[in-house]
């Protein structure tokens, strides 16, 4: 029997087991002492080896791993820029208020990541290890902590399983809690929504109100939470500042994509928020993009084609920057990977979140605005998906290769991790999981009276496709976010 599980926090802790000016030091007052930007985490384990990843706001001249029961190894770091990172007016960074700016507009932001890989490691054994990063010659070195390959077969773990944290004020409570009752933990499973935003930079590393992604999973956030009872008419108010817990430094994470890691159409002049809210089909913008080939790209070439369309649709680059995934045919998307005992398979199933309300200016899952029914360029084409999971697609077709996988028929425990609900009591399961089906009303001069959308329950590809495969196949638990 399979276990579903839809809760926006922790969940449970399972005992198994070139258009922008720079961000430079012109533009902002610099530390008197270079610091790094997170604390290293763990990506990508095997049998023998670990990545450890960690972020600057400087280049650096070297960035390296120090590890070993002695601490007397080292392991070179690669960089590259974050190629997708900005702010603006409405960031929460440093001294930026809702009433007190210091972005007027979209600003890009210089934020550099480093990756190092620690081979030589034994299953079962975690050794200690630091980063360093040099700057203009002074060294940088973060605290010290633990790291190890993954677990062998019958090593006892401790999987933290998780869902949209979002900035959300009881995130860092609920992490800090997890290492206060838990402990360390071995792996975290997060279904999606890391954040908001993706392509605003202090949503992961620094918002001023405590709560970015990264500070609340590695015990460095700083949210306060005022809570107020009342008790035999005496009111006591107390104010709590919530650290998160000291996770991901110890423990690779998991995540699986959702509708906050993806972003919409390039249009910096939009800002970041309308950028995100403005995705429209592939297919529409492959359409453009024929109508306007000779403008855009007289030479043919497929590069070129490919970025405009990323860029006039959707995208996921901020999010693939970010992390190191196993990657299949769809890169880093969707994946699998063995972890001990867990075989886990993470799927790319979500779709952009609209309104369900049925007002005149609602750009909703239903209906187009009526200030847009003549512009087809302003449509948000409804609930459309970002991913296709229908039999015959290439996610679809390498899920039964997975599924049908020795790896996976022998793992003693069967996990699947993904966004999108199949089952829920919350708002967000509904309409059905499938592309929008469009019909639009006409006036009697010819002009559109209505644009609607509508979702054939009959359609639900996660129900009537996606759950038969992983009931056949046994899987032990579905774990899933979005509809909190």
């Amino acid at each position: 029997m399979i276990k579903f599980f839809s809760r926006s926090l922790i969940l449970v802790v399972l005992a198994l087991l070139s258009v922008f000016p720079a961000f430079s030091q012109d533009d902002a007052e610099m530390a008197a002492e270079p610091t790094l930007l997170t604390d290293p985490f763990l990506q990508l384990p095997t049998e023998d080896s670990v990545r450890v990843v960690w972020f600057t706001e400087f280049e650096g001249e070297s960035h390296f791993v120090t590890f070993g029961e002695g601490l007397d190894q080292t392991a070179e770091a690669e960089t590259f820029k974050m190629s997708r990172m900005f702010e603006d007016q409405n960031s929460r960074v440093g001294e930026q208020t809702e009433s007190g700016q210091v972005y007027s507009s979209v600003v890009e932001r210089d934020i550099w990541r480093h990756e190092a890989t620690v081979t030589g490691l034994t299953q079962g054994e975690r050794v200690p290890y630091f980063v360093t990063s040099i700057v203009d010659g002074t060294e940088v070195v973060s605290g010290e902590f633990t790291l190890q390959p993954t677990p062998a077969p019958g090593q006892p773990m401790q999987i933290l399983i998780t869902s949209d944290h979002q900035l959300m004020p009881m995130t860092p409570a609920n992490l800090q809690m997890v290492e206060e009752t838990v402990g360390q933990v071995d792996a975290i499973f997060l279904a999606g929504d890391l954040q908001n935003i993706p392509d605003r930079a202090s949503e992961w590393f620094d918002d001023n109100r405590g709560r970015a992604f990264f500070p609340g999973l590695q015990g460095n956030a700083a949210a306060p939470l005022e809570r107020t009872l009342e008790r035999d008419g005496i009111t006591i108010t107390t104010n709590t500042v919530y650290t998160g817990g000291e996770l991901i430094q110890h423990a690779p994470l998991f995540p699986a994509l959702g509708n906050h890691e993806t972003m919409g159409r390039f249009i910096p002049a939009n800002g970041i928020s309308g950028q995100y809210g403005d995705p429209r089909t592939r297919e529409w913008a492959e359409q453009r993009y024929e109508e306007l080939a000779e403008i855009v790209n007289p030479t043919g070439d497929e590069a070129i084609r490919e970025q405009w369309i990323s860029d006039n649709s959707f995208n996921t680059i901020t999010y693939e920057e970010l992390f190191t995934l196993p990657e299949g045919p769809g890169g880093e998307r969707y994946y699998a990977i063995q972890y001990g005992d867990v075989y886990l398979i993470s799927l790319w199933a979500t779709r952009i979140w609209r309104t369900p309300s049925l007002g005149d200016n609602a750009r909703g899952k239903y209906r187009e605005p009526e200030a847009s029914l003549n512009l087809e360029d302003n449509w948000g084409e409804g609930e459309f998906l970002f991913s296709d999971l229908r039999p015959g697609s290439d996610q679809y077709n390498w899920l039964i290769e997975q599924l049908n996988s020795e790896a996976f028929q022998n793992a003693r425990y069967k996990y699947v991790l993904l966004h999108h609900p199949m089952h829920s009591l919350g708002d967000n399961v509904v309409p059905a999981y499938t592309d929008p089906v469009r019909t639009i009303d006409y006036n009697e001069d010819g002009s559109i009276a209505a644009v609607r959308y509508e979702y054939p329950i009959e359609e639900d590809i996660l129900i009537y496709d996606i759950l038969p495969l992983l009931e056949d196949a046994g899987v032990n638990m579905i774990h899933y976010g979005h509809s909190h």
